[in-house]
């Protein structure tokens, strides 16, 4: 089978016209004509049907199960042109959100030799976007971050850390006094927090679901820099982990008395379909003990 035909074959499925499909590619229509014909022929089924010239064609049922197929396979063919890429550099793509970068990098990087940093390409990304890139190839490894044991069959995942979520306040806040703070109290205060593609976010709005409330974010960043700051100058208050380093004598961090406060988790993630080098292995390895001494 034909990996260029199944790539004809999804993209005719896409825009349903076999001349755009032919100027997608920039070969000629009778090609693609002949692509399909072949993989018809292969799996002794009818994949189109062709009518109406000047009508987009229609997709049989047995067409619509090799899309299945034929969209996994050549996302597998991609996933090992990257890997087969990376391993022939003895490089690491390496994935990790801003608060792992700044809370726990650091103290893992001065455990490593100075020569590893020549061999590793860090990506900072939301921990949901690094799980993404992991997943389809982009990155080799990624330091994630997560709430739960995550259910990704081709991902294997090391913890090495779980630290609870807390409010954080401005020091003249009048919640700063308070020692402990349930989370139905916080309904009517403004929060201030991280985007919807860092499990911070997803923290949030479990803790919203689970109280049946629903507290008004009335502003939003990538930064976490910026999301204190904000807290700092009363902007309105905001929910951390207890991960996230807080230096500035201006911020309170407050514990919540909630049954089940969302833990954020802190691991090592790979595919389980990677094979890495003799040199990356070495590379995984000492970045895993690293971790484990922090």
């Amino acid at each position: 089978m034909n990996i260029k035909d199944l790539s004809y074959y999804v993209a005719l499925t896409e825009q349903k016209n076999f001349s755009a499909v032919a100027a997608q590619f920039n070969v000629s229509q009778p090609t693609i004509s002949a692509a399909i014909k072949r993989l018809e022929a292969e799996l002794r089924t009818k994949l189109l049907l062709r009518g109406n010239p000047h009508q987009p064609i229609q997709i049989t049922a047995t067409g619509n199960q090799v899309l299945v197929h034929a969209r996994q396979i050549l996302a597998e063919a991609q996933l090992m042109r990257i890997e087969v890429a990376h391993i022939d550099h003895d490089q690491l793509s390496i994935g990790m959100p801003p608060i792992i970068e700044i809370a726990y990098f650091p103290q893992v990087a001065r455990q490593l030799p100075t020569s590893i940093f020549n061999q590793i390409e860090p990506v900072s990304q939301g921990s949901l976007a690094v799980l993404t890139n992991l997943k389809n190839g982009q990155l080799d490894l990624a330091l994630l971050g997560y709430l739960d044991e995550l259910d990704e069959p081709d991902i294997t995942v090391e913890r090495f850390d779980q630290q609870p979520f807390t409010i954080v306040v401005a020091r003249n806040h009048p919640l700063a006094q308070q020692p402990r703070l349930a989370f139905k109290q916080l309904q009517h205060y403004p929060f201030v927090a991280l985007k919807h593609h860092f499990v911070h976010r997803q923290a949030f709005q479990r803790l919203a679901r689970q109280n049946h409330i629903q507290p008004p974010i009335i502003f939003e960043s990538n930064e976490i820099q910026s999301v204190l700051n904000m807290v700092a100058n009363q902007v309105g208050i905001a929910l951390m982990s207890q991960a996230v380093p807080i230096d500035d004598r201006q911020l309170v961090r407050i514990p919540l008395t909630d049954t089940t406060v969302p833990q954020f988790n802190v691991g090592l993630a790979y595919r389980r379909s990677t094979q890495f080098s003799p040199v990356q292995s070495q590379l995984v390895n000492q970045i895993r003990q690293a971790f484990k001494n922090q």
